[in-house]
Parts: structure tokens; C-alpha cells; sequence
């Protein structure tokens, strides 16, 4: 493969070499999102001077729904959900490729209509962990550090070169939960950048408003060095729009009106928090993990020391988030 995601075939698009992440598994939706554009980034992503991406609009939402059926999707997803834990399974079941409860595979997510990539297959035994606890997981990458660019996994470009990552995380969570991993980010910084956002825009971040952040590159005999994907926070504000309406758009909509179950996955869509992580620090082995145990051991922790860490101001992601 030329790069790590889908070449489009669109003329227009020939020069096109570095993406968000944020679209790694919706590349139809990306392409569909910046039809308009009339250059491509070339070389680098810039200082988040691209245009803006297309509206998110009924058409949209539709034109890029999952291809399984309805029936196909309550089967994986669940005909009646009772709590938040039965979504937390959906997940869980997702990346294991474990039978869900009832005895069906869940091939897919409203954030992913593909099985695993091989790549996040090497994450998988903490994937299942932290999705089984509420880090519900819909993209992620695996630190790579100079592994030879034909290598059948994480390979990628022409032969003779060697390719890097960054370890990427990105997942829904509660609250509770990004209060407590707030208080344990302090630690892992400037070694981890993180930006946390919800629905309505309440905005926490480490890094730079405006600042790509290269998570994966290459370096080939004869050419400058590849970067084909970013963590670019300005595009991270168009797609929470879009990851948050796939909540309601492809999943709570399966269910009547004023269901519980329907009421469930709104919740989740109201409440929780998108989030990306970023572990600068590639040659090592990823810290990720390590942020998220520490963040359940304070979570497991008796109620005043989740308390004790809580004061500030809530001010550029240090703090809580309480008004």
C-alpha cells in the first residue's frame, strides 16, 4: 500500500499524502466531507489553514450509513439494551470478535463498518480491558519505531524504507472518568498530549490550538520524510461533530422513541467525552496503558483522594470538569 490509508482514485486528489487520523476508519466519509477543497495537503498538513470540512447534514448522515441491515445491527448492537454496561459490551465484543450475548459476532461500529485493522490486533488484550471498564475505543495505533516498510502488518510506501508511529488512542468516556484522567495526565506531561471534548464543545487540551502533531511518518531512500497522518486539533472540532451524531444517527435510532434503550445511548451521546491521546515519546513502549490503569487505581481509590486531586480551576484541561 503506497500510504496507511485508502489512496483515492479522484484525479484531484493524485498529490493528496497526509490525513487526520480522526477519518482512518470512515475514509468514504472523509473524501465525501472535502469534495469541495480545491487543493490537497501535499508534503505536511500546514498550520490547520485548510479549508472547512462539509456540514454534517440528514443527506449526509445517510448517504454514509452502515451497510449491514437494520435486523443485522440490532443483532450485533442489541434488540434491547438495559444499561450502559450492555454498550460497554457491544464494544468489548467488537474487539475480541468474542459472540455477544446473544450468540452473534459484532462485525462492526457506527465509528468503524470494518473487522479490526491487523495493526489493532496488537493491541488487543488492553483494548479489551479498558472497552470492558467504559474506555470505549473507536481508533487507535500502536507505537512503531523504524520497522522495515515491507513489513506485512505496519508496513507501508516503497520498499527500502523504514516507518514510525506514534501510540494513538481515541475513545468515548464518562465524566467521572475524565475527571480522574485529568488528575493522573498531569503526570505524563509533556510526553503525553490530550484533547477531551464533548457535545457541546466543553474543550480540554495540552497542546497547541492550532499545532499538528505528525503520529505517523516514513523515510524512504532518495525522498523526504513522509508524513501521511496527523493529529490536527482543528480538524479534531469538526469530526467530534461527526463521531457524536453517529450515536443517535446509526445507533440510538434502531430503537423506538422514549425506549429505554433509545434513552440509553442518548445519555452516552449527552454525557460523555471524546478523547485523544498522543505518547510523543515512540521509541519507548507506549505509556498509554499505564495513564489509563492509573486512572481506574484512582477511580478504585476511596472517594476523597479522587477529591483531594480535584481542585482547580478547570482552566486548559487541569483540574475538573465541574461548572
Amino acid at each position: 500500500r503506497p500510504l496507511p490509508w485508502a489512496v483515492s482514485a479522484h484525479p484531484k486528489r493524485r498529490v493528496e499524502d497526509v490525513r487526520p487520523i480522526f477519518w482512518a476508519s470512515r475514509p468514504k466519509s472523509y473524501i465525501y466531507r472535502t469534495q469541495d477543497w480545491d487543493d490537497f495537503p501535499n508534503g505536511r498538513w500546514g498550520n490547520s489553514s485548510s479549508p472547512a470540512f462539509g456540514e454534517l447534514n440528514d443527506y449526509y448522515l445517510f448517504y454514509l450509513k452502515s451497510k449491514s441491515s437494520k435486523e443485522a445491527l440490532l443483532q450485533m448492537w442489541g434488540e434491547e439494551l438495559k444499561r450502559e454496561e450492555s454498550v460497554f459490551e457491544v464494544f468489548t465484543c467488537y474487539i475480541t470478535g468474542q459472540l455477544n450475548r446473544n450468540g452473534h459476532k459484532v462485525m462492526c461500529l457506527p465509528w468503524n463498518d470494518e473487522p479490526l485493522a491487523p495493526e489493532t490486533n496488537l493491541l488487543k488484550d488492553e483494548l479489551e480491558k479498558v472497552n470492558r471498564r467504559g474506555v470505549l475505543t473507536i481508533n487507535s495505533q500502536p507505537n512503531i519505531n523504524g520497522k522495515p516498510s515491507t513489513d506485512a502488518v505496519v508496513g507501508w510506501g516503497p520498499a527500502g524504507g523504514y516507518v514510525f508511529q506514534k501510540a494513538y488512542l481515541e475513545f468515548f468516556t464518562s465524566s467521572e472518568n475524565v475527571n480522574a484522567l485529568l488528575k493522573v495526565l498531569k503526570k505524563y506531561e509533556p510526553r503525553v498530549n490530550y484533547h477531551i471534548v464533548n457535545v457541546h464543545g466543553r474543550n480540554l487540551t495540552n497542546a497547541h490550538e492550532m499545532q499538528p502533531n505528525a503520529v505517523t511518518w516514513g523515510i524512504f531512500p532518495g525522498r523526504e520524510i513522509v508524513q501521511p497522518t496527523v493529529v490536527d486539533p482543528v480538524s479534531f472540532m469538526y469530526w467530534k461533530d461527526e463521531a457524536f451524531a453517529l450515536w443517535i444517527e446509526q445507533w440510538a435510532k434502531l430503537y423506538e422513541d422514549e425506549s429505554p434503550s433509545r434513552m440509553i445511548i442518548k445519555y452516552i451521546h449527552d454525557n460523555y467525552f471524546l478523547v485523544n491521546l498522543v505518547d510523543n515519546d515512540f521509541p519507548l513502549e507506549s505509556c498509554l496503558w499505564r495513564v489509563l490503569d492509573d486512572m481506574f487505581e484512582l477511580l478504585d481509590a476511596p472517594l476523597e483522594t479522587l477529591a483531594d486531586g480535584m481542585s482547580g480551576d478547570g482552566s486548559h484541561g487541569n483540574g475538573t470538569l465541574a461548572e
